[in-house]
């Protein structure tokens, strides 16, 4: 029984200390717990450096200044978002065609051969100028025709001449005079027949008067003359090809000044108007703007695509315009055909970055990126329907600057 105790002892004393060794580690946990807790922070402890905000996007709205150095090379202008009325652009696309005002389909006026030709396609003619020749039956008739009516003319007032002195004298009666003037007017008639024959089948005046020569060569030779001022875009005959009267020989177009025609649908047709502003560009010259104006917009619509034809003028000086061609046109937007007014920047005042619309706005001595949402354009100005406000001063002119500093 004196053995016993000293084995309770020892069993008491390792239970106590497990116990206090419990104790020790719910102590340290609850300080470790306390330490990582805001709440019971020392007051004035500095942030760790892991607690700063790095979400996406935490300095888009920053301020950014630019050295004077940067923007004395490159000012930057600012313009303010204002409300205005705005009608959109609308882009289509369209074809180059000859202006029909300007264009000519030439052929012969009789029937007969091609006896010469003078030009061919791509050449530049001038109005009146001979193009070809034709060697006709018709020609020779006409000549002959005239130079009869000239004989028989010429002996009426012969005729008439007598006559009138014989009246004069009293040898010829009244009645025989008569008769002598009758047949100088009848025959006066058949000369000028005679002349706009050869008129009519394409000779003028200076070719008449080598026709009726009796040693001329060519006497049975009509020329093709070209109506209008131009260039030859299509020949359809051949040296010593047969052809009848009124065939298509050459089409001449004067390219100086072109149309073009474009298929608009009836939705935008309110938008147009004749005398609009419009922009072409071509896929052969991409840096290049031609300008024109609408001429014409035809009153039907096309049943099968809805569409009608609007007609736009340019001047094509340069030639770069080619008929056929296939372009893209812009029709500038006119502000009377809107009745609400906007808010509109210039265009220039849009940048994009990651593929998003933003604007520059001024605040204080720097800009700040302001995301936005566009609407409609016309002309230079863009609609601006969120991330502005009617005032609000953006960067014009030089926005690229910040844009740049913005992506450094």
């Amino acid at each position: 029984m004196h053995e016993s105790k000293p084995s309770s002892g020892l069993r008491r004393g390792a239970f106590a200390a497990a116990a206090g060794l419990v104790g020790l580690i719910a102590v340290v946990v609850l300080v470790m717990r306390s330490g990582g807790s805001g709440a019971n922070a020392r007051p004035g402890a500095p942030p760790e450096t892991g607690a700063a905000n790095t979400s996406p996007g935490a300095n888009n709205n920053r301020t950014l200044a630019l050295s004077s150095a940067a923007t004395a090379q490159n000012p930057i202008k600012t313009v303010t978002a204002t409300m205005g009325r705005l009608a959109g652009d609308i882009q289509v696309i369209g074809n180059v065609s000859y202006d029909a005002d300007h264009f000519a389909i030439v052929g012969p006026l009789v029937g007969g051969r091609i006896a010469r030709l003078a030009v061919g396609v791509g050449s530049t003619v001038t109005r009146g100028q001979v193009m070809a020749e034709i060697e006709s039956v018709d020609v020779g008739e006409a000549r002959g025709a005239l130079i009869s009516a000239k004989a028989r003319l010429a002996a009426a007032e012969a005729n008439l001449r007598r006559e009138r002195e014989l009246a004069e004298k009293h040898i010829s009666s009244a009645r025989e005079r008569e008769i002598a003037e009758a047949q100088w007017a009848t025959e006066r008639a058949s000369l000028r027949a005679a002349l706009e024959r050869m008129r009519a089948i394409g000779l003028t005046d200076a070719d008449i008067r080598v026709v009726e020569e009796e040693t001329a060569t060519q006497g049975g030779r009509v020329p093709i003359r070209a109506p209008i001022a131009g260039t030859v875009i299509e020949r359809l005959v051949t040296l010593g090809e047969a052809v009848e009267r009124a065939t298509s020989a050459f089409k001449i177009a004067n390219l100086s000044r072109v149309w073009v025609l474009l298929d608009l649908y009836e939705k935008d047709l309110a938008r147009v108007r004749v005398g609009q502003s419009i922009e072409v560009r071509t896929e052969s010259y991409p840096g290049e703007i031609f300008k024109g104006r609408v001429a014409y917009v035809v009153p039907v619509i096309d049943l099968a695509t809805r569409t009608a034809k609007v007609r736009v003028e340019i001047e094509n000086k340069s030639g770069k315009l080619r008929l056929g061609q296939l372009v893209t046109a812009k029709l500038i937007g006119s502000p009377e055909a809107t009745a609400e007014p906007v808010l509109t920047v210039p265009r220039a005042a849009v940048q994009t970055v990651d593929g998003k619309p933003l604007v520059f706005v001024k605040s204080g001595a720097g800009f700040e990126r302001r995301p936005v949402e566009l609407g409609v354009s016309g002309g230079e100005l863009v609609e601006v329907r969120k991330g502005l406000n009617a005032g609000d001063q953006v960067a014009g002119e030089g926005g690229f600057l910040i844009k740049s500093e913005l992506l450094r």
